[in-house]
């Protein structure tokens, strides 16, 4: 691969492949290391890609192989969302870190999760994925306040239409996306607090602000023998008081921090 070239491509099965996005790394400072990107659920998608961009464009440019991907039956990659599932999710990832090593010839590969990205990477590790470091970008906790933060946008940005749709809307479909009730259900489910996390050795948790949630999973993770390094970092957070919740995050120093910290410019 050229340096900083950037390769659309598919991996995973043949029957139904996932669409990846590959950032080769600046040739003056290569690194035999990787990182994959997960993106929070399709209700949060579009506010993250530009930041999701910015953030492969930085590891890129630092000398890391990146690998971002749409989960099946989102994006581009391919299924219906009436088969969407978390396990599938899941598995996506891990799909993509395997990609990513036979792609790069690297072994040493990082995970960024955001949102429910983060829960689901935290699944797949709890499913046997290896990973140098996951970082946890304000990550969902508790999949039943995920569901009402979700329900209490999609409310705000009815209301904010100038002919606001019924109080009866359906309910599976939240933000635009569908949102069908078995997948609803499992993501209710979520519950990082009691879910078994598997073994990972080294994480950063990061965000403009915590909640008590997160907190604690910081808390387990750690009695459960992670090394832990949490950032609070001033930007833009999803759901900020006043913001329209299909407004782009314009994130900037949460990237740079993330990009350090894997860097290996910042413990």
């Amino acid at each position: 691969m050229k340096s900083s070239e950037i390769v659309p491509r598919f991996f995973a099965s043949r029957e139904c492949p996932v669409f990846g996005v590959y950032h080769a790394p600046d040739g003056d400072v290569m690194k035999n290391e990787g990182v994959v990107l997960c993106y929070p659920g399709p209700q949060e998608y579009a506010q993250v890609h530009w930041a999701f961009q910015k953030l492969a464009k930085m590891l890129s440019a630092g000398g890391l192989h990146v690998l971002r991907f749409d989960y099946s039956a989102t994006g581009d990659s391919c299924g219906e969302s009436s088969d969407a599932s978390l396990a599938a999710w899941s598995h996506d990832i891990e799909s993509a870190v395997t990609e990513l090593r036979d792609l790069a010839a690297i072994r040493r590969v990082s995970v960024v999760g955001m949102r429910l990205g983060a829960a689901l990477a935290l699944r797949a590790v709890a499913r046997g994925l290896k990973a140098r470091t996951l970082v946890l970008w304000d990550p969902v906790v508790l999949g039943d306040d995920y569901v009402r933060s979700l329900d209490a946008a999609e409310d705000f940005r009815l209301s904010l239409l100038y002919f606001p749709e019924s109080k009866s809307r359906v309910t599976t479909e939240v933000m635009g996306y569908p949102f069908p009730e078995r997948l609803r259900a499992e993501t209710a489910d979520i519950d990082l607090l009691h879910e078994p996390i598997g073994r990972l050795e080294r994480a950063l948790l990061i965000g403009a602000r915590f909640s008590e949630p997160q907190l604690a999973l910081q808390r387990r993770l750690e009695s459960e023998g992670t090394l832990v390094t949490t950032a609070r970092v001033e930007d833009p957070a999803m759901h900020a008081e006043g913001r329209h919740p299909r407004d782009t995050i314009l994130s900037h120093n949460i990237p740079v921090a993330i990009t350090d910290y894997l860097s290996g410019r910042r413990a």
